[in-house]
């Protein structure tokens, strides 16, 4: 009887034990199961409204269904994108609060060491890559510039920009270096469209904005493209030269290919770092039958929030590429947050 006693003994803490780390409890739950009836905050780092919020709020019911969860879409503006990301970075790792990231804004100013960025590019977990566009620079039709070598052979380009730390600063400082262009930055603009009006009425020489965005003005023809900052050309404007197109020196290169590789960054869902793996991959597998969905894709196609769907895994080897980039363009990068013109 007391060898019985005994043995009771020891096997009821042995299976406390087991239920915890075998999945049978709520706490030690694995995978996808972790997230049944739970609540997941799905943070957009700027005000209602705008793109990031459109496609939260379109993938937040689809990841709830998938997930057999409340997706809550919460909005976290502040430090232009910054504040939601820093406070990212610190959250538990159970992978039940994420984001929808600027990572071309927000990841630039962590390459670059930017006041206000508190976190670096590998203190994330990626889930995958929502959307992305690369940049066109164009002139107004009515301009003496008709080609990106006309610019370069300028000794008085006007640049217009929004200031320091835009995406359309960034670009202009990294087409100076690489082209050593004898351009000037002219900032102020309080928006991309108050630009592209500067650039329709010859205030400006030439800008840089979002392809998908640009496009409108190119088609009915107030705005020429001279330059793709992508791989290769785009359909849509098959005469436009794509940046990695170009006759480079591998100095160039290197800086454009590093260039192209922040654009490509665009619109990642992100976690905290250290979300265990199996629930990085359920929500990894989970994002991506959402945004591969034929019916979600066309959906957001028509409202005009395209889907350009990047695996997690693919987002890795992407970040690992900028944090291996060239020390030159992280200079420029640093410059460029800090306003040198």
């Amino acid at each position: 009887m007391l060898a019985l006693v005994a043995a009771v003994a020891l096997t009821v803490p042995m299976l406390g034990a087991c239920g915890a780390s075998g999945g049978t409890t709520t706490a030690g739950k694995q995978g996808c199961a972790a997230y049944e009836g739970e609540t997941i905050s799905l943070v957009v780092p700027f005000s209602p409204g705008g793109g990031y919020d459109s496609y939260a709020r379109m993938i937040a019911p689809e990841l709830a269904k998938r997930l057999k969860s409340k997706v809550i879409v919460e909005n976290q503006d502040g430090a232009g994108g910054l504040l939601a990301i820093n406070s990212l970075a610190t959250e538990k790792p159970d992978g039940k609060r994420l984001a929808i990231m600027n990572a071309v804004g927000a990841g630039g100013a962590a390459i670059a060491g930017a006041p206000g960025a508190e976190f670096g590019l590998d203190n994330l977990s990626y889930i995958g890559r929502v959307g992305a566009s690369f940049h066109i620079f164009s002139t107004s039709a009515k301009s003496r510039f008709k080609s990106f070598e006309d610019v370069r052979a300028a000794n008085d380009f006007r640049y217009g920009s929004t200031g320091p730390g835009a995406a359309d600063f960034v670009n202009g400082q990294m087409l100076k270096a690489i082209f050593k262009l004898k351009a000037k930055i002219i900032t102020g603009f309080e928006g991309s469209e108050e630009n592209e009006l500067a650039l329709t009425s010859g205030k400006v020489d030439g800008m840089t904005g979002d392809f998908d965005s640009r496009l409108p003005a190119i088609r009915n023809g107030d705005h020429r493209p001279l330059l793709l900052l992508g791989p290769k050309r785009d359909p849509q404007i098959p005469n436009t030269p794509a940046l990695l197109e170009l006759d480079l020196t591998p100095q160039q290169r290197a800086l454009a290919r590093s260039t192209v590789d922040l654009l490509s960054f665009g619109r990642p869902i992100v976690g905290p770092p250290g979300i265990p793996k199996d629930r990085l991959t359920c929500l990894r597998t989970t994002l991506q039958s959402v945004l591969q969905d034929k019916a979600f894709t066309a959906k957001a196609a028509k409202t005009g929030r395209p889907i350009n769907w990047m695996s997690g895994a693919d987002v890795d080897r992407l970040v690992q590429r900028l944090l291996n980039s060239p020390p030159e363009f992280r200079s420029i990068m640093k410059n460029a947050y800090a306003g040198e013109n």
